[in-house]
Parts: C-alpha cells; structure tokens; sequence
C-alpha cells in the first residue's frame, strides 16, 4: 500500500470535508454574485452578387464577405456602432462601458455573425442586442459602404447587405453565476486541498493509529484490542472491579489468543511483556491477563522484572517490598516472596527492594535458572518488564523466556519507538511474537464485544486439567 493511499485511506473524513467546504465556499461565492442574462441575435453577411450572378462571381462574394466579416467582429463594440444604440435607448451609460457588455463571434470560414449583449436584466439584454443588431447593419450597409462607394472604391464596398437571421428572444436562464459548473470546480478544488492535507497530516503524525496499522508497518498479529479507560488509574484490576464490562471482555479475548499462541508446536508457556515507552498501559495489561487466565482454571504466576519503576504489587494491592530482587542475590527463597492473590490460585512475586544493578540481576543466570524452575510448577510464567525504549532490561528477560509480547498504546506511541524496541529484540536474537493495542478510541473496539458481554465464570476444573493435558501433548 502506498503512503499516499494510508494517508487517504485514514485521514479519508479531511478529504470529504475538503470536497464539502470547497463546494459550499463556490455556491457562498456564486450567491454573491448578480444574475447575468445574455440575448443573442444572428446575422448574415453578403457582399454584391444577385438572381444572375455567376458561380465565379457567387463564390467572390463569399469570399469578400468571409475577410470582411473579421473586421464587422470588432465594428460591433466600437462608438460608431454603439453610440446611436445609447441614443436610442436613453441609456445612461458610456460606449465604452457598454462595450463591456457586447460581443461577436463567428465560426471560422462562415458568414454568419453572433453578436450578444449581456445584462442584469433579461429584458434590457434582449432590447440591446436588437438595438445594436440594427446600428451595426445601419453603419455597415449605409454608412461604411457608401462611404467606400464614394471613394470610388465600388469593387470593394458596393452590395454589403446584413440581415438579421435569428432575432434575439429574452432569456429566461442566467448566464452568471455558473453554480453548477462552480459548485463542482469548488468540490474539486477542495478535494484536492484535502488529500494534500491528509498526506501532510500522515506524514507529520508519527504516531501509531491503532491495529491495522500495527499490522501492515511491522507484520505483528495483534493478540488484544483494549479500549481506552479515564477511569484506568482507578480501577486498573478491570476483571476484579467491573467483570461484565466491555474492557473485561476484551482481557478475556486477550487469554484466549495468548493461549492460542502457547499451543504452538514451537510455543511456551513463558511470556514477557513490554512496551516501547512508559505509560502505555504494560502493567496493567499483564495484571489483567494474568487474572483471566487464573480464572480459566490455568496455574499462573506473574513476575514483575521491572526492577527500576516496580508498579505490579501496588496494582495487584499486595506487599512488593520483598519480592525477585532480594531472590536473585540470595537473599530470600522463592516460597517465601511468592505471593497468592484471589482464590483462582493466581501467584504474584512483586519485584521486592530496588537494586542498583537491574540489568546485571534479569540477565544473570539465577534469573534464567528462575524462569526454568517456575515453569515447572505453572501453566503460565508471565514477566512484567520496563520499557524497550528506556534501558535494555526487557532484552536481557527476553533471552530467558520464548514469548514476546509488545504493549502498544494507540495515538500515544510514536512509529519510530515501536521499530526501535522491535530491533532491539532481534539484535539480542528475540522476536515479537504479538503486539496488544491499548487505549483504542475507536467506537468499534468499545462495542465490540457489547451484545454478549457476560459475567465470565472460570472453566471448570476437569477442563482446565484438560486444557493443560493438550498443551503438554503439543
């Protein structure tokens, strides 16, 4: 897809309000205008010739007629002709400024002259173009050519004769305004302002819009689609406070896809999670998760490894002065920073005291061994980690565990960040398995899932030995 077609294809509604504005701004501009009714009248040209004249003779005529006729064009709005048609007509007016309102064309080769006369007035315009129809033929036939006859010069100028054709008829249709015709430049003009200003608006926002766009820059599956939530600091533990809710629902369709994903020959049950910038919405997310797949009977732990800014044990609302950081360096063991949390069996070992070295702590074989010793006794080993964009801490856990997924905030994280965090997993040999789009505005990810929302009960527990069976066989 090319960009000026994403640019379009997401920024579409600045393209229609461009063609809308554009269009009303021409028929605003077109009301302002004054009608303008133009009368035509058709005139024939000869010059000498009669019932006895020759073909020779005939075709001379014509010929004469033809050259002279490109001289009558411009007769036709000079003083001469323009001035007896004032007179006439007791107009209040110049020739000159009447000359604007009056003009002539002929077809090329013909002898045939239209002369129109534009107005305000359907009725003045029709009365001018006959009146200047009359003072042309008057000044051509009794004038111009008896003055050429006087001259001697009866070749050239005797036999001129102008008959009027087509009488001019008042219109009914004003020529000016073309609202149509103007209502159609504006709404292309308009749409042209638009796609330019969708384009630069794409091109100027970096910023990630949601998960068609995660899926076609990056190729990542998105996993889970979490609505936007004000009320998210408040309540950050959604499948605990409002189970029924839209958002609840959508954790839940985050476990099932999660457990999709661990089902895979090549999965495991070991999943670390991170984002590319802070306040994305990571720890929430992982908290959530780790709740859903308590309640659908699955043995679940969940480590916070972010070792700099711990956040999981006040969103859980558990004790975190204790916890993986005083295990590593030996200082506790793991049934004693272990934590139970609810009564679906969820485990949680908060990140404990804040250590100088975190990054030397997760990438230190006693983590590695950690995440080993856990699996055995869970289903699922979820690691809370910092930001990629921040320290290279989440790179260091991802060594230890065979799942990735990366956190990303729609219309808050920037394109960039999210292909840096990308790149810093692959150059430490990791890969983002999925990608979880949070804080969607989008009408369609808050109703998704609202005509069957319910309050979800855990599997029971022989589906639940089931599930963990077939995961073992594959």
């Amino acid at each position: 897809m090319t960009p000026l077609l994403k640019a379009l294809l997401s920024r579409w509604y600045i393209v229609v309000a461009g063609i809308l504005l554009g269009c009303a701004a021409a028929m605003a501009l077109s009301a302002t205008v004054t009608p303008q009714y133009r009368a035509t009248t058709k005139l024939w040209v000869s010059v000498g010739g009669d019932a006895e004249s020759s073909a020779l003779e005939l075709a001379q005529g014509s010929n004469a007629a033809q050259q002279r006729i490109r001289s009558y064009l411009d007769l036709v709005s000079q003083p001469i002709v323009l001035e007896p048609v004032i007179e006439e007509l007791g107009l209040s007016t110049s020739a000159d400024a009447l000359a604007r309102a009056v003009s002539a064309t002929s077809p090329t080769g013909s002898v045939v002259m239209e002369v129109s006369v534009t107005s305000p007035d359907p009725q003045r315009a029709a009365a001018l173009a006959e009146a200047v129809a009359r003072s042309f033929t008057e000044v051509v036939q009794q004038r111009l050519d008896a003055n050429a006859n006087a001259d001697g010069n009866a070749g050239a100028g005797t036999g001129v004769t102008v008959t009027e054709t087509s009488p001019p008829t008042v219109p009914t249709t004003p020529t000016e305004p073309r609202t149509t015709a103007n209502a159609a430049l504006g709404a292309l003009a308009g749409g042209a302002v638009g796609v330019l200003a969708a384009f630069l608006w794409w091109s100027l926002d970096t910023k990630v819009r949601g998960r068609d766009e995660i899926q076609s820059t990056w190729d990542l599956a998105v996993l889970g689609d979490i609505g936007f939530d004000q009320e998210a600091t408040k309540r950050p533990l959604i499948l605990r406070d409002e189970r029924a809710s839209v958002r609840a629902e959508a954790f839940r369709s985050l476990r099932t896809n999660v457990q999709f994903l661990a089902s895979r020959p090549e999965g495991a049950r070991t999943v670390a999670v991170t984002s590319s910038r802070p306040s994305e919405g990571k720890t929430t997310t992982i908290a959530n998760l780790a709740v859903a797949l308590a309640e659908g009977g699955l043995r679940t732990v969940v480590i916070d490894a972010d070792l700099r800014r711990p956040n999981l044990a006040n969103v859980m609302g558990v004790e975190g002065s204790v916890g993986l950081s005083d295990l590593l360096i030996g200082r506790a063991e793991l049934e004693d920073v272990l934590q139970p949390w609810g009564t679906a069996g969820l485990q949680l070992l908060p990140a404990g005291t804040i250590p100088p070295n975190p990054s030397e702590l997760l990438g230190s074989p006693a983590f590695g061994a950690l995440i080993e010793a856990v699996s055995e006794d869970f289903d699922y080993v979820l690691v809370d980690t910092p930001p990629l964009g921040s320290v290279s801490d989440a790179a260091l856990v991802s060594a230890s565990v065979q799942n990735v997924l990366l956190v990303v905030a729609s219309g808050r994280v920037r394109r960039a960040d999210v292909s840096a965090s990308i790149e810093a997993l692959r150059t430490v040999g990791s890969t983002v398995q999925g990608a979880v789009v949070t804080m969607t505005r989008s009408r369609a990810g808050k109703d998704r899932y609202t005509e069957y929302a319910y309050s979800a009960q855990p599997v029971v527990r022989g589906s639940a030995q089931r599930l963990r069976k077939r995961g073992s066989t594959a």
